[in-house]
């Protein structure tokens, strides 16, 4: 039997910033759940002296905008912080975005999937972190010889990175595909990003943008903005918490470049802002700065 041992508690303090980090995000529920299943692992695996268990590999389930790149971040900056697992590298994570490749045809992508992981491994003998691999390219290929050998890598290197893999996709049947397979070929956990929804957002606005300079919404203004939300969360460019932040601040600009009379909010002064507005229509517009980014630490790309 197993008998604990004096550790503390809590052997890595530093973590908890960033664990009450992630703690704070809107939504992401199963992800929070994640990350304190691994707070707990790594507290017994402390207390009970098993130096050899490992965290398994990772799937992770998101529409666009869903906030991978924010939850990958945060990942590796606790999983650093806590010394969950070990580090080396010019990087914490890096992206890879691997191109679907034809059966028959040369699939250079494990070439240079290696050749990063060698640039980013830097002076050290090899990369020791997080690969976050988005495999949108091949959710209708999965049986195909190329995303097997893709797997097959990933699990030989599993020993020195976790890997993070993801899919933007909420296909019933893409999202069994794919996760058969890697479960094929490594230990694997899968967790469903979701997106918080226009009510969540609405008052994720008010709270975080708008009551600290004592604005308030009437009931017909709150009603229309959610509308509106509920219109770009919907349109294919949507980039996550980076255009409600950007719908919050043409808001704010344009409240404070009019003739204000006290701190309420009516549907009047939202006229810009509705759903079938010239504003909405431009925010709904393909650009390339629209492309969910968070700050990445490395991302490479086709």
């Amino acid at each position: 039997m197993l008998e604990p041992t004096n550790t503390t508690h809590n052997p890595n303090p530093a973590a908890d910033p960033h664990f009450d980090a992630i703690m704070q995000l809107q939504g992401a529920e199963e992800f929070k759940q994640l990350v304190q299943r691994v707070r707990k692992f790594q507290e017994n695996k402390v207390k009970y002296s098993v130096p050899d268990a490992r965290l398994p590999n990772y799937l992770w389930f998101a529409r666009r905008g869903g906030g991978i790149t924010t939850c990958v971040t945060a990942f590796s900056e606790y999983l650093h912080a806590a010394k969950i697992i070990e580090f080396s590298g010019i990087v914490k994570y890096f992206k890879f975005i691997p191109a679907h490749t034809a059966p028959h045809a040369y699939f250079s992508e494990l070439t240079r999937l290696n050749n990063t992981l060698t640039e980013i491994a830097g002076h050290h003998r090899h990369f020791k972190g997080i690969a976050c691999i988005i495999l949108d390219d091949w959710l209708e290929y999965t049986t195909e010889i190329h995303f097997n050998n893709l797997l097959y890598f990933c699990a030989s290197i599993s020993d020195q990175v976790v890997t993070v893999f993801c899919a933007h996709t909420d296909n019933r049947r893409e999202m069994e595909a794919v996760e058969s397979a890697i479960m094929s070929y490594m230990r694997c956990e899968t967790v469903s990003l979701r997106f918080p929804g226009t009510g969540e957002l609405v008052k994720f606005i008010e709270e975080k943008y708008f009551a600290k300079h004592h604005f308030c919404f009437t009931e017909e203004a709150r009603s229309l903005l959610a509308e509106s939300i509920a219109e770009i969360t919907t349109g294919r460019y949507f980039a996550g918490f980076k255009t409600i932040h950007h719908l919050a601040s043409d808001i704010i600009h344009g409240l404070l470049t009019s003739d204000l009379n006290g701190g309420e909010i009516t549907a009047e002064m939202l006229r810009e802002f509705f759903k079938d507005s010239a504003y909405m229509k431009r925010l709904k517009t393909p650009h390339e700065n629209k492309v969910m980014g968070f700050g990445a630490h490395r991302e490479c790309v086709k």
